[in-house]
């Protein structure tokens, strides 16, 4: 087996959202993927006392840079393999962000070369002829290229903080032949200016954090303001960072009203244990609105930024903010036998997203149905529309076209589900409940169990195998709501009344 061969292996559930960057009426983007580039393992198993690498790390805030000393203690002679994150999904070249990389130990200096045929561009090799104290040092760059999109996807420096991704911004080490085990490491922060600190479910030993695998480890950065929230047996710590266009207060009262509603909803299926969320601004080289975020394990960053009024950049970022907290229950807690389709993975989310914000009183019960009402004319605006099914759409998930299709089309899907379960005396986030505690559960399972017992939920199962499309209009009216000019109307007090009072 050639190294070039990339494993796209399963590490954790990580919720990508790419960015809205767009007008402030436009749509947002969000995505999954819960894939994490690692070579592929090999048949040659690495040495058994392999030495636990330490980092040293350095801020340059104003430089945007990160310097970095890499030290392990080598007891044989030995080849010692780096790979330095190339690629995320939609944001390539990270390799060029590498400004110097050189490594020596007692014995003077070690020559470090690329590895022709290798994982990547990012692969490095040294190797150690004797025993002893290797040192590498090496220094990153993170600010994003030109008005890059994907800017929350990768680690980000700036003067007033940023996010640190442990398969971003520190290489995987290997002695010997690369392979998928994991990779633990221990990181310290050497160089953080005085009014600085770090934010991390990592956990701590002395003034360093133990990694048990660098590839999945997040840290929020800078002069942060934090807040502590205890929801039963969780907490969530939120990490501020960055001139908002809002106060502290209101971004701290939204968080613990979504996170509050999340509990509700999820129960048991949002995980016990603590969590953390970097709160910042999008990086100044990115123009106009945007909102952008991800979550990676118990971890999430959300980013917002703009020139424009303050209330339409905080919508966005409630909605961006929602949508990747969501994650932690859906399809994380959710043990899909082949994995989550997209159309629930993300679509679901999105809805149950909103309506988290409904529920938290965080939009009015119009608002809410506004938002309903935008998805489904993006949805049919789509060129899909009517010739694709969502389940087949898939296979091209990262398509511009298609990713838009998915999601909307399954956040307007989730919402008709939901008035269906409703006009019986029950809900969607109930019926997921169920769904949850299954395991494992497929697709079928999922599909079974969100319509056998309502029968006006069972268009579908065309929908999903076939792409047959309800009728919105016939089946909106049946809920007193009404589809005109791309927008979502109420034709009586029966569906405001109710969405602004549901219970999980």
């Amino acid at each position: 087996m050639k190294w070039s061969a990339l494993l796209l292996a399963a590490l954790l559930q990580i919720g990508c959202g790419a960015p809205e960057h767009r007008d402030a009426d436009a749509g947002g983007q969000s995505i999954v993927d819960d894939t994490a580039a690692t070579p592929k393992p090999t048949t040659s198993p690495s040495t058994a006392s392999t030495p636990l690498p330490e980092f040293r790390l350095r801020f340059q805030p104003s430089a945007h840079t990160v310097d970095a000393d890499l030290e392990l203690e080598v007891v044989e002679p030995t080849s010692l393999h780096l790979f330095f994150r190339t690629e995320w999904e939609g944001y390539p070249g990270l390799e060029s962000r590498l400004r110097s990389l050189e490594a020596w130990s007692a014995n003077g200096t070690l020559k470090v070369e690329n590895v022709s045929g290798g994982l990547g561009a990012g692969h490095k090799l040294v190797r150690v002829e004797r025993p002893g104290r290797v040192t590498i040092s090496f220094t990153v760059a993170l600010t994003p290229e030109g008005d890059s999109r994907f800017y929350h996807r990768v680690s980000q420096l700036a003067p007033d903080g940023g996010h640190l991704l442990g398969n971003d911004l520190l290489p995987l080490v290997w002695l010997g032949t690369p392979t998928a085990r994991p990779q633990p490491a221990r990181v310290w922060f050497t160089g953080m200016p005085g009014d600085w600190r770090a934010i991390s479910v990592e956990r701590r030993a002395g003034t360093a954090y133990e990694l048990d695998d660098v590839r999945t480890a997040v840290f929020v950065v800078g002069p942060l303001r934090t807040q502590r929230l205890s929801i039963g047996p969780r907490s969530l710590t939120t990490g501020i960072y960055g001139r908002w266009p809002v106060s502290d207060e209101r971004v701290v009262d939204a968080v613990n009203r979504i996170a509050g509603t999340l509990h509700r909803i999820a129960g048991d299926g949002w995980a016990s244990g603590d969590y953390v969320l970097g709160a910042g601004r999008v990086p100044t080289s990115v123009s106009g609105l945007s909102t952008g975020g991800q979550v990676l394990g118990r971890s999430g960053i959300v980013y917002v930024g703009g020139n424009g009024p303050a209330e339409p950049e905080f919508a966005h970022w409630l909605q961006t903010t929602s949508h990747e907290l969501m994650h932690w229950y859906i399809p994380t807690a959710f043990q899909f036998e082949d994995g989550p389709p997209a159309w629930f993975a993300e679509g679901v989310t999105d809805y149950m997203s909103i309506k988290t914000l409904l529920i938290g009183g965080l939009i009015a019960p119009q608002e809410f149905l506004d938002e309903i009402g935008r998805r489904l004319a993006r949805y049919r605006d789509s060129p899909l529309y009517g010739t694709r099914s969502i389940t087949d759409a898939e296979e091209d998930f990262w398509d511009n076209d298609v990713y838009r299709y998915i999601y909307d089309g399954g956040a307007v899907a989730a919402f008709l589900l939901d008035l269906g379960f409703q006009d019986r005396g029950g809900s969607l986030e109930r019926a997921l409940r169920g769904v949850q505690r299954q395991r494992p559960v497929t697709q079928e399972d999922l599909t079974r169990s969100l319509t056998s017992s309502v029968r006006e939920n069972r268009w579908l199962e065309d929908w999903l195998a076939a792409g047959t499309n309800p009728d919105w209009e016939a089946r909106f009216s049946q809920y007193r709501l009404a589809y005109r000019n791309d927008r979502l109307i109420s034709l009586s007090d029966w569906a405001t009344d109710a969405l602004s009072t549901i219970r999980p």
